[in-house]
């Protein structure tokens, strides 16, 4: 299950640039993931491979919206606030949804439990991720968000403001990808039965 989850990240996001006319390779993330027979070698090919996929990413916006790499805790840009957010948002409603399903979101297999981490929510954020990265990238390329919606304190964050501004969209996005989360929910414990 755990190559699962990176398997598919990888495969999802890669389309997804290919998607925006930009090609990367993912051969070498994917032999290197065939390969590996440990939890921290399946985390090394999908840190390779995040990195390999936000250099492509971020070319897709202004150089003013982003430094060209991710940065979190705290994010350092607009459109890594943007990803935290939305990646925090989505994670939330995935722990929902798996409690919903009797799942224990707690225990995971790609991800380690820790504090009140729900790791299963952790490896099913991997194959919502490029989701996420495009509804961030619909925002900004529509204009629905803006430099002057971020406020810069200790890490650059949304205004209550833009908040409110997205709110709408935020839902929408939220209401599609929810049919898609159980999907993969039901698939999992069909996979465990």
């Amino acid at each position: 299950m755990a190559k699962y989850f990176v398997y598919e990240k990888i495969i999802r996001h890669t389309q997804q640039l290919e998607d925006f006319h930009h090609i990367i390779d993912n051969s070498k993330a994917l032999v290197r993931l065939e390969k590996s027979k440990s939890i921290d070698g399946l985390l090394g090919v999908e840190g390779s491979f995040s990195r390999l996929y936000f250099k492509g990413y971020f070319s897709l916006f202004s150089k003013r919206l982003h430094f060209g790499k991710r940065s979190k805790q705290p994010p350092l840009d607009p459109v890594n606030a943007m990803l935290s957010f939305f990646y925090m948002l989505t994670y939330n409603l995935i722990s929902i949804r798996l409690i919903s399903f009797g799942f224990e979101p707690s225990i995971g297999f790609l991800h380690q439990p820790f504090r009140s981490h729900n790791a299963l929510a952790s490896d099913f954020m991997e194959l919502f991720r490029a989701d996420v990265n495009e509804f961030v990238w619909s925002l900004f390329h529509e204009k629905k968000l803006e430099s002057s919606d971020f406020t810069k304190r200790n890490g650059v964050y949304l205004k209550y403001e833009g908040r409110k501004k997205i709110w709408v969209d935020f839902k929408a996005f939220h209401q599609a990808l929810e049919p898609q989360i159980d999907a993969e929910i039901t698939k999992l414990r069909l996979a465990i039965l």
